[in-house]
């Protein structure tokens, strides 16, 4: 069994961007990504900032995927087949039948929402989504929060709206939240 402090399901936008933080934070962090982003197959993104002449969807997705790598997190294809309470955390059986074992568990895949049905959480359909084909969670919050402690989640299953850098700014929300829970006290993050 591997363990980590925090333990991601989705490799879109939300989950690596809250990947990038907890792995700067010195926390051990697993993204688990099937590489079905729905940004991935948008030709270009102009409406994420610093890139005026836009971005392809896949390549900012590979940049913030470095980012997390670079910053310590672990970015593994694989499906998260199963998730229960275990051990005053999270434990997480995978495709390939490997367990890991959280303390936090951040769910940003709102195309699989197995993971949230596995922990009783529920979910409705979010009015910010016109489509209503997207899910959020039965009383979602900013900050992530579920009804299961140490369980949250990031992007549009928090009710946010579709758009990236939304998404990516809710995602890095929920990291600061667990980050400061960790040290017991407001995490800022200064660069030099």
């Amino acid at each position: 069994m591997r363990e980590v402090d925090v333990l991601i399901i989705g490799g879109g936008i939300a989950g690596l961007s809250a990947a990038v933080y907890t792995g700067q934070a010195g926390l051990n962090t697993a993204v688990f990504d099937q590489g079905k982003s729905q940004l991935k197959p948008i030709s270009k993104v102009y409406n994420y900032p610093g890139f005026p002449e836009g971005i392809e969807g896949k390549v900012l997705i590979g940049k913030i995927r470095q980012q997390a790598a670079e910053f310590g997190a672990s970015v593994e294809d694989l499906e998260v087949t199963g998730i229960r309470q275990a051990d005053g955390g999270f434990r997480a059986v995978t495709g390939d039948g490997e367990e890991w074992q959280a303390r936090y568990l951040i769910v940003a895949s709102n195309l699989n929402l197995q993971p949230l049905n596995d922990l009783g959480i529920d979910t409705e359909v979010s009015p910010a989504v016109p489509s209503g084909k997207i899910s959020r969670v039965k009383g979602g919050s900013w900050n992530g929060e579920t009804s299961v402690e140490g369980a949250y989640v990031a992007g549009l299953l928090s009710g946010v709206p579709t758009q990236s850098i939304i998404a990516a700014g809710q995602g890095t929300q929920v990291a600061m939240e667990i980050i400061s829970k960790e040290k017991g006290k407001a995490h800022v993050w200064h660069d030099n």
